[in-house]
């Protein structure tokens, strides 16, 4: 549900996208007809915005798009682009259109908290155990989890997701409670140390909202928010309730270059994290109450006072780039703080980011299948427009490159998983690269094309050529461990384990199929000589053709499972997903007899030398499978 990450997942389990050619341009007026002094602000503001969402629905997989902005205490413009139902032929609204916001919903939440915290029943410095009823989360360190702590992401969670998650599933659902307790996660940080998003804690703050109030999470927030603010075409109801129904977006996947509308993403388990639904107008309301202080026509959600410090920050991993506020994540664009969330579901992309000193908020929400661009990039083109800054030519340090190497390395997110099955993704998911260029800079690499920073400040960097920053920490012996990035404030990373780089987890695994492969490829060529050998021999043979067909059919098979269950297998384990991974079993069961044929063949003249050599490398490739296996929670059914 957040950024890059789940972008990458969601591209990976889906594989196929809405081709532009498929997509209707049809296009709802602006809510107010005439120019107010807030519109002439932005001189060709309806232009500008019409020829950036034009663009990128003519580059980007996009069926549909919403936007509104607001503007000193007013809604400026509203506006939707595409069709709401491709099928139905209704076009999008950005009064009536409901899209799924996925992780901007969690600002609804914190929003929650910080009632309950203003009316005295949250401590935000308690330990949450205090406000569970039917559970308790372990104490695997000294310190407990605090509500300050889940408000920036810093309790220390692992992260999950498969199996369990989002649901398509409406006689499948489990309820917040039930899931809170069924799927705790792992801590694998002590509290407050690194910022790792989560979506288990803030369901979590959900849950514990319900408790402290006595009022269902979903209900609390309609009267709480949703009623005060005059958002009527809201709700964190799955599927939308009756009322709503007629409005609910929908999210398209091509199947044989055609358009087929999803069925309603569930996430009723998690739903404080990213289950609401809402129009472009009524996440107006939202803006423009945060904008003035909690209030909005005479009706107030939070203090003043509450709602500044909700608005100030709480953690940063570095001090000189943005960071969590209480909920709320810091950006800086073009010199302008920024406060905000963004949000993914597999099939809509969603930012909501609001400027105080500016009095300004912008919200849009793009209805694709796995693209992230649009909504990436929005906010900041319309700051390149209204608000350009000229981007200061640094020098390079004469001496960097002699210290280049120590920032040198593969770093990895805290947001991952370590406990079970789950943590495979690393394998996929990649990790962030930086190397020196050799031209006094750094290469960093991990989202899109690798970009050069140039040293602005001790351990900190900017791009050579934009704003965007990175900063490193350094551990009580002064070695580069931790790398912090610019808009990322809930996604702290350290160095990756040298067994996580690209050649234990990739180089040697593919070195170890070829090898595989090999086996098959020498018994057809010698198949004839096979009836000549004696017992040992034959044995010998069959044992690595045991295991190398194990670890072959294991990844044809996980791949053929993948494809066919795609976005299933984050709500539930198939049963043949389960029957794949005694595979893994098998061949580390059957390695275990390849090695000791290896021995034997050397100790006992198996062969001539050529074919020994040959047969040792399967052996050793079948031990270093069965190692990675173990590393990556394969072996074995860990699933959570």
């Amino acid at each position: 549900m957040i950024r890059k990450l789940v972008a990458l997942f969601a591209a990976l389990m889906m594989g196929v996208y809405l081709p532009a050619s498929a997509q209707e341009d049809t296009q709802t007026p602006d809510v107010e007809t005439e120019a107010s002094a807030q519109v002439l602000a932005y001189e060709g503001l309806e232009s500008f915005i019409d020829g950036m969402v034009e663009s990128h629905r003519k580059t980007l997989d996009i069926s549909g798009v919403t936007v509104s902005v607001v503007k000193d205490g007013e809604l400026i413009f509203a506006k939707g682009y595409g069709m709401q139902d491709i099928d139905k032929g209704i076009p999008v609204d950005p009064e009536t259109s409901l899209f799924r916001i996925g992780s901007t919903s969690k600002l609804f939440t914190w929003t929650s908290v910080m009632q309950q915290v203003e009316r005295g029943n949250i401590d935000l410095d308690a330990d949450v155990n205090t406000y569970l009823k039917t559970f308790q989360i372990p104490d695997t360190y000294d310190d407990p989890i605090t509500m300050r702590h889940i408000l920036t992401h810093t309790a220390g969670f692992e992260e999950g997701a498969l199996g369990y998650l989002i649901n398509y599933d409406i006689n499948n659902i489990t309820q917040l409670r039930e899931a809170m307790s069924t799927y705790i996660p792992a801590r694998i940080n002590p509290p407050g140390k690194y910022s790792s998003y989560s979506n288990y804690a803030t369901a979590l703050a959900g849950l514990i909202v319900a408790n402290v109030s006595g009022v269902p999470f979903n209900e609390y927030v309609e009267k709480n928010i949703y009623e005060p603010l005059g958002m009527t075409q809201s709700t964190f109801v799955e599927p939308l309730p009756a009322r709503l129904a007629g409005g609910q977006t929908m999210g398209y996947l091509n199947e044989a270059g055609k358009p087929v509308a999803q069925p309603y993403e569930l996430i009723t388990g998690f739903g404080p994290a990213g289950a609401m639904a809402s129009s472009a107008t009524d996440m107006a309301k939202f803006m423009l109450a945060h904008l003035n202080a909690g209030e909005l026509d005479g009706n107030r959600i939070l203090k003043e006072e509450t709602a500044a410090q909700m608005h100030s920050v709480l953690f940063q991993g570095d001090k000189r780039l943005g960071g969590m506020a209480h909920g709320f994540y810091e950006e800086y664009v073009n010199g302008h703080r920024l406060i905000g969330h963004g949000g993914d579901t597999f099939q809509f992309h969603t930012n909501m980011l609001i400027d105080e000193a500016e009095e300004l908020g912008i919200f849009i929400s793009y209805a694709t299948p796995s693209d992230t661009k649009g909504r990436d990039t929005f906010v900041e083109t319309f700051y390149d427009h209204y608000y350009p800054v000229e981007l200061e030519v640094i020098t390079p340090p004469a001496d960097f490159d002699e210290r280049a190497a120590k920032y040198a390395g593969t770093y990895k997110f805290w947001r991952h998983n370590q406990s079970t099955l789950e943590k495979a993704m690393g394998i996929i998911s990649g990790g962030l690269e930086v190397a020196p260029s050799g031209e006094g800079t750094l290469i960093f690499a991990g989202f899109g094309e690798p970009r050069r920073y140039v040293e602005i400040g001790e351990n900190l960097f900017r791009q050579v050529d934009g704003p965007h920053k990175i900063a490193f920490g350094e551990n009580e012996n002064g070695e580069i461990m931790d790398l912090y990035i610019e808009g990322l404030p809930f996604m702290d990373s350290s160095r990756a384990p040298a067994f996580e780089g690209g050649l234990f987890k990739m180089l040697l695994p593919l070195v170890s199929f070829l090898l595989f492969v090999t086996v098959f490829v020498g018994w057809c060529y010698r198949r004839k000589e096979y009836k000549l050998m004696e017992a040992r021999e034959r044995t010998a043979i069959r044992l690595s053709m045991g295991m190398a067909g194990a670890n072959l059919l294991f990844v044809i098979f996980l791949g053929l499972i993948v494809s066919v269950y795609k976005m299933e297998l984050y709500q539930n384990i198939p049963f043949i997903f389960d029957l794949n991974l005694v595979l893994p079993i098998v061949s580390s069961l059957l390695t275990i007899g390849v090695v000791y044929h290896a021995v034997k063949a050397w100790r006992e003249g198996y062969w001539r030398k050529g074919r020994r050599v040959h047969y040792t490398l399967v052996a050793l490739a079948g031990a270093y499978m069965t190692v990675f296996y173990y590393y990556w929670n394969i072996l074995g059914f860990q699933h959570y």
